[in-house]
């Protein structure tokens, strides 16, 4: 891991809370000039501290009212895997996958406008990989979002 001072690592705080402060309230907050923000945040971007910068998106507005967990369990040794993951990944309900301990190795969360669409996901899921490259998932189906990407979600979500 590379060196980054304690300064470094308040500038990656503040910007997790909200990516859209301005250098200049950054400067404020931390008592440094505003070139110095933007020096510190170019190197922390060149770095790979800072990975991107997104929107946190209330899915109701896209009509997506389902967030599933879905597992996976994978073949033993399939040298396909990280393909397999990586071709999962392209597929536009999916928001995250994660590699995790456990009876099944891999996580992913993915968004759906309704049952009919997550069955659909799950569908090709089995057409593509299921005896080739998984043994079995389970999904769970989040009820209530309370907190999300690090921000408090006040009065829950608008999920039905």
């Amino acid at each position: 891991m590379v060196d980054i001072d304690e300064i470094d690592k308040k500038i990656l705080l503040e910007l997790r809370k909200n990516g859209r402060i301005t250098f200049t309230d950054l400067s404020k907050k931390l008592g440094l000039s505003v070139a110095s923000i933007k020096n510190r945040v170019d190197k922390l971007e060149r770095l790979g501290a800072i990975r991107g910068y997104s929107a946190l998106v209330e899915p109701a507005f896209l009509e997506e009212y389902l967030l599933a967990l879905i597992e996976l369990e994978l073949l033993a040794d399939d040298p396909q895997a990280e393909m397999v993951l990586q071709e999962i990944g392209t597929l536009e309900n999916v928001l995250g996958i994660y590699k995790k301990t456990g009876e099944f190795q891999v996580m992913i969360r993915a968004n759906f406008r309704n049952t009919d669409e997550l069955k659909s996901f799950l569908r090709l899921l089995s057409q593509r990989y299921f005896r080739k490259n998984l043994r079995r998932w389970r999904v769970t189906i989040i009820l209530d979002v309370i907190k999300d990407n690090g921000v408090q979600i006040s009065k829950g979500s608008q999920r039905r």
